[in-house]
């Protein structure tokens, strides 16, 4: 409560025009909290550097494309800066209703057809935006090969002490074979969200087609294919599927099966994460999805 008021105390000393009548908390992660103010604002703050520096980012970029693509997504009315010198923004509610990761396997088939059409839409819509109308609003361009490259040399470190040989072995294979594979490195760098999940899909809950989509705070000019990362970490291989065939896809498992190396190196990003902050049960969360995978285990 007493966080709460200090962050409506922000919106209060920027915006004296807002009476804040009612106020709930939407959502809260590592690098923001996002509060619904009178039932029609959503006002996202900054908790960290990290946080601000992708707010600062949307600031930039999301104006410029907001035009171009094929539903709504935030359109920030208000900019500021807490006194920790950190970014906050408010803006009208979307439309629809925030979906979280797990609510797809309750989605009927008639919806989940529709949200899997809307997304595809939104989707080629997105990386239809011209690389350079963008550039030069320093969006990051991200290689792959160059992360996970680094990404390896960082498991060899903090991950495998905390690892026995079969599950290292394991690792160690998925990134050369990754690294290794010349088809996954030739590819046209797109416009991409960077963070596409289910809980940052707004949704109408009658029919399950998209109406919204938020928090573009990782959006990065990249392989196109990374955009599908959390579609098959939280929406499963069938999901996947079928958005891949309504993307125009051909060749569909195979491209599948080089999704599938960008879970299991987001597995290891989370278990390095986890070893940093000191956080165990990160790394139990990692440790238990690699077992899955080892398994054979991921998704259907």
């Amino acid at each position: 409560m007493k966080d709460t008021k200090k962050y409506m105390n922000e919106i209060t000393r920027h915006f004296p025009d807002i009476k804040i009548e009612s106020v709930q908390v939407l959502g809260e992660g590592m690098m923001s909290i996002v509060f619904e103010v009178n039932d029609q604002w959503a006002f996202r703050f900054a908790k960290n550097e990290g946080g601000s520096m992708d707010i600062e980012k949307e600031i930039s970029i999301l104006p410029a494309i907001q035009p171009k693509l094929s539903l709504s997504i935030p359109f920030f009315e208000f900019v500021g800066r807490q006194e920790n010198g950190l970014y906050f923004v408010g803006y009208r509610k979307l439309p629809g209703v925030l979906l979280e990761e797990d609510s797809i396997s309750r989605l009927s088939r008639i919806q989940v057809r529709n949200l899997i059409g809307s997304l595809s839409e939104f989707m080629k819509s997105l990386q239809a935006i011209s690389v350079e109308s963008v550039a030069y609003r320093a969006l990051p361009a991200v290689n792959l090969e160059t992360k996970y490259l680094q990404l390896f040399k960082e498991a060899k470190e903090k991950v495998f002490p905390h690892t026995d040989d079969k599950t290292r072995d394991y690792i160690s294979g998925r990134f050369n074979s990754f690294l290794q594979h010349p088809d996954y490195h030739t590819y046209t760098p797109t416009l991409i969200h960077g963070d596409l999940s289910p809980n940052h899909f707004l949704i109408d809950t009658e029919t399950g087609g998209l109406t919204g989509i938020i928090d573009f705070g990782d959006m990065c000019v990249c392989d196109p294919d990374y955009e599908l990362l959390y579609i098959l970490e939280d929406c499963g291989k069938g999901f996947t599927r079928d958005l891949l065939r309504s993307l125009g896809y051909s060749n569909v498992e195979e491209r599948i099966e080089k999704i599938s190396y960008f879970v299991t190196f987001d597995q290891i990003q989370y278990m390095i994460d986890g070893i940093i902050r000191g956080n165990e049960e990160w790394v139990e969360e990692g440790l238990l999805e690699l077992g899955k995978e080892m398994g054979g285990c991921m998704g259907k």
